[in-house]
């Protein structure tokens, strides 16, 4: 995990070297800077999923307008967090999973409204396997 975490940001500061855009670039450059942390984090096996969380809304409130020279960048960030968060809730219970994920609401809304479907999305996404999904949701 730690070198999928490294290659995405070396692929921003290939995505800087690429870029015409200046205010690519120094948006790009406070991306590194916000990533940092979270490298040095993983290497010293701290939790992950609040920073996973900030990174993701800084990425979600900010603009890179020619993004063509970051893609491999993001695309890098989606596989790490992808990656990590299935190694994080592997060792929780769905309860915790759900917390950990700040889901636990919207779960208990999707059950008391019985809205299935996203029900199993929801568990889908803190990587339930199919057999634990379709018990939760045939219990409830």
């Amino acid at each position: 995990m730690h070198r999928s975490l490294a290659e995405m940001i070396l692929s921003l500061q290939h995505g800087i070297e690429l870029s015409t855009r200046p205010d690519d670039r120094k948006l790009a450059s406070e991306y590194m800077a916000a990533m940092a942390p979270v490298l040095a984090s993983a290497v010293l096996g701290n939790d992950l999923l609040s920073a996973i969380k900030a990174i993701d809304r800084l990425f979600g409130q900010t603009w890179i307008t020619d993004a063509e020279p970051f893609r491999d960048a993001f695309d890098k960030w989606a596989a790490f967090k992808n990656e990590y968060r299935q190694f994080a809730f592997s060792g929780m219970t769905t309860n915790e999973r759900l917390f950990a994920d700040d889901t636990l609401d919207a779960f208990d809304h999707a059950r008391e409204t019985r809205n299935v479907a996203k029900m199993k999305q929801i568990l889908r996404d803190v990587y339930l396997d199919e057999g634990s999904i379709q018990m939760i949701v045939t219990e409830n």
